[in-house]
């Protein structure tokens, strides 16, 4: 009986053990989130204090001490982190970063080497491999991995494409959509960087303030490695995030011989948390090979119309991805 007791004794302060550990990862993790590297720094201290072997809170001191510019901190974390777990990926990036933010440049390719083989979709690992090679002489290594980067979605890897890969820019390709001109529509709203373009419509006699309709669309970039149903769920995850009692119903998809593939769909919302009044929109997502485009038709009405749907469906039929040099 004292041996059993023993037992579920040392099993209890294991278990609580790890989880004080755990706690103090996650409080230095909302510390390090918002910039607070210092006590980030602390937290994460705390943590190996309680567990020596947590391979997560070293890498994320040593990150907390590289943004603070303390490198040779920040490698000893990066290197007692990748002691404890060599396949973990992360301390190796980092140790690439240090040797890069040092311009050793040829001994950041080592560790970067070691995140790509054993992760090849790391985020950024192919970009800075890319940016390293080229900046050694490794022209052909370095369009290699940006073109790589490239198929995974990475931003900016289009970028570095143009600058190192191509004598000629790529082709641009857009989504072309034009909105009936009897019904008086006009730009409302634009903005743009490298990754995406917004455009709001809104009727001629109308403010953004105040419509009774509104036309979105939008071009993203860095998700059109997303299927247009993942892409879907996204918008509908994000809409029920501000209005819990918004419905989702799939209207109609293409089959796998369209060229591009797209899906119609409605998201519909009787209120949000923070505004007692309707919207419904009926969205058209068609993805394109550079880029994913998202338009709808915005109502202020808990359903959208069904006289009015199937004109909409019939309209964002006629949009075509082209690409023009």
């Amino acid at each position: 009986m004292k041996k059993t007791l023993s037992v579920l004794l040392t099993f209890f302060y294991v278990t609580l053990f790890a989880q004080t550990a755990e706690e103090y990862v996650q409080r230095g993790f909302e510390k390090h989130h918002k910039e607070d590297y210092a006590g980030a720094i602390n937290d994460y201290t705390l943590a190996i204090k309680a567990d020596k072997k947590l391979k997560t809170a070293y890498f994320n001191r040593g990150a907390c001490e590289l943004a603070l510019n303390n490198l040779e901190a920040a490698m000893e974390d990066f290197n007692k982190a990748i002691e404890i777990d060599p396949k973990y990926p992360d301390p190796h990036y980092g140790r690439a970063t240090v040797f890069a933010t040092l311009e050793r440049y040829r001994e950041a390719l080592t560790p970067l080497d070691k995140v790509i083989e054993l992760n090849d979709k790391f985020p950024n690992a192919l970009i800075l491999r890319g940016q390293l090679r080229a900046q050694t002489g490794n022209k052909r290594g370095a369009c290699e991995d940006f073109t790589k980067a490239d198929k995974h979605g990475e931003l900016k890897a289009s970028i570095y494409l143009d600058k190192y890969c191509t004598t000629t820019p790529r082709p641009k390709e857009s989504f072309i959509l034009n909105w009936p001109e009897n019904e008086n529509w006009i730009t409302g709203n634009s903005q743009e960087d490298d990754q995406v373009k917004i455009t709001e419509l809104i009727h001629a006699n109308e403010s953004l303030d105040k419509w009774t309709e509104m036309g979105y669309m939008s071009s993203i970039k860095s998700a059109r490695v997303l299927s247009v149903e993942k892409a879907m769920s996204i918008f509908y995850d994000q809409a029920k995030a501000e209005a819990p009692k918004a419905k989702l119903t799939l209207l109609e998809q293409s089959d796998s011989t369209a060229q591009n593939s797209w899906i119609i769909f409605t998201i519909e919302t009787p209120e949000f948390i923070t505004d007692n009044n309707p919207e419904s929109q009926l969205w058209y997502v068609v993805l394109g090979n550079q880029a994913l485009y998202a338009n709808f038709i915005a109502v202020k009405e808990a359903a959208f119309p069904k006289d009015k749907r199937q004109k909409w469906i019939n309209f964002f039929k006629t949009g075509k991805v082209v690409t023009k040099p």
